[in-house]
């Protein structure tokens, strides 16, 4: 049979998500700090049923607990999600830099020239990837020394999670019309970048779900 202990580290671990190495490393601490309670419980004359009881009691309810320890995980999950927005367009946008200067753009246009509507866009393109890629280094500064500063706060880490949704599919939608404008262009350069783009929100979504439970 579970004993108090093995039940109260059961109903924490199910209202917990977030990086898994963490959060094992906080349901080992909590079944340790329950365990040593007990035993002194134990050493102090009462039975094995009776010192667990006690010290879980003690330890205070889960449904109060478990959001302290899910503002931990959330912190970490959004840390996770800015560096990851961060390495992705920050290797998204040198490329496309090595593009723009090397000319390359200029083989999809063949003899055409490209409208003032398109160079518009263009232009549109790079000021939103390159604010995308501000709020990224602003996302990563927030979750690090933010988070140190100002305290764990759930909204901070659901800021995070929209800038790196907004910032990839803003990315990915305006790289694709703007390639798929030119008379030669081709989509097969956005779609290599469907992969990482998609891990990134993934890994938003996980972080704004982490920050919910947190709330």
């Amino acid at each position: 049979m579970a004993s108090a202990v093995d039940d109260y580290v059961h109903a924490l671990a199910g209202r917990l998500r977030g990086p898994g190495r963490l959060r094992d490393g906080m349901l080992t601490e909590v079944r340790e700090a329950l365990t040593d309670a007990a035993d002194a419980y134990r050493d102090a004359g009462l039975t094995a049923t009776e010192a667990e009881d006690r010290a879980v009691a003690e330890f205070g309810p889960v449904r109060a607990l478990a959001p302290q320890f899910q503002e931990v995980l959330a912190a970490a999950r959004g840390r996770r999600t800015a560096w990851l927005l961060l390495i992705v367009l920050g290797v998204h946008h040198g490329l496309a830099e090595l593009i723009g200067r090397t000319g390359a753009w200029q083989q999809d246009w063949g003899s055409a020239e490209p409208s003032a509507l398109y160079l518009g866009f263009a232009r549109f393109t790079d000021f939103f990837v390159q604010a995308a890629l501000a709020a990224a280094i602003a996302a990563v500064v927030a979750m690090g020394w933010g988070t140190r500063r100002l305290g764990l706060r759930p909204t901070l880490v659901r800021t995070t999670a929209a800038v790196a949704a907004i910032a990839v599919l803003g990315t990915l939608t305006a790289g694709t019309l703007l390639t798929l404008s030119a008379p030669g262009g081709s989509a097969v350069g956005e779609l290599l970048w469907a992969a990482p783009f998609a891990a990134v929100l993934v890994s938003a979504r996980r972080t704004w779900y982490a920050a919910r439970l947190a709330s």
